[in-house]
């Protein structure tokens, strides 16, 4: 009478528990994760030092053979992939499919980026935006206490010049309270102009003899995201846009009403 043959499992023939093929496996993935955090840190410093040549196709190799590579790993690929982008519009929509992902620290670091980027591209309302969001999304993180600067940033670009110290009085007490001793010197120098009693200035977009017209201009110029009134002096309705410390924190507004069309000039503020 034949004996039925009996079939051992193949890990047992191979004399490998399953417990320790799980546990080779697991150390297999780790290995590999460590190691594709490892290109990215290279290809990071290279990109801080300034030696970027080849570094954007070596990050795109990466992701193209990347296997289901950590979110936090993918997201920091993508996030140094649209830190070399030459083309500013192909970066914004890299770094905003990334925030809006979420999911990683990556994501908070874009939406900074995005305002970096905005600001940069003279756009300090759509910045401010970005870095709202970004505080609403995650605001424990080191982005969201560096944000601050930035935000104040952009309130100044627009005249804004009260928010502004606002802003910088934040961001030195935030990086006073975590000893970053680079932010606290940038608060305190974007801060200097906030001291009482330091001359202002303000962009003028035109003189009227009546007032009518200059609160029309006024309405038109607020209705395009100008914050601007109208100031009474020698017998005309003068109409103005902003608040500055300096003459050349001005200058961004001023070329941004040239090219909606204002005729525009820097002039001291009217008290």
């Amino acid at each position: 009478m034949s004996r039925a043959r009996r079939v051992w499992p193949l890990a047992l023939l191979l004399a490998v528990s399953p417990a320790s093929q799980l546990a080779a496996q697991s150390a297999d993935a780790t290995d590999a994760d460590a190691a594709a955090g490892g290109i990215l840190d290279r290809l990071e410093a290279r990109i801080e030092s300034g030696a970027t040549d080849g570094v954007a196709d070596a990050i795109e190799r990466w992701l193209a053979g990347a296997r289901n590579p950590p979110r936090d790993q993918l997201g920091r690929a993508r996030y140094l992939r649209a830190r070399l982008m030459s083309d500013a519009d192909a970066a914004r929509d890299e770094l905003l499919a990334l925030a809006l992902d979420g999911g990683s620290d990556w994501a908070t670091r874009a939406w900074l980026r995005l305002g970096q980027l905005e600001l940069a591209a003279g756009d300090p309302v759509r910045a401010e935006a970005a870095l709202e969001r970004l505080r609403a999304d995650d605001p424990r993180s080191a982005a969201a206490r560096s944000s601050w600067y930035w935000t104040a940033r952009s309130f100044e670009d627009r005249g804004m010049l009260e928010r502004a110290c606002e802003g910088w009085a934040r961001a030195l007490a935030e990086a006073q309270n975590t000893g970053d001793a680079r932010s606290v010197r940038l608060a305190v120098t974007a801060s200097a102009g906030c001291a009482p009693g330091l001359p202002r200035f303000e962009a003028q977009v035109a003189a009227f003899s009546a007032a009518e017209g200059a609160n029309d201009m006024r309405s038109q110029l607020e209705a395009d995201g100008f914050p601007a009134r109208v100031v009474e002096a020698d017998g005309l309705h003068r109409v103005r846009v902003g608040l500055f410390s300096t003459a050349e924190a001005a200058r961004g507004v001023e070329r941004r009403l040239r090219l909606a069309g204002f005729s525009v000039s820097v002039v001291p503020a009217v008290p």
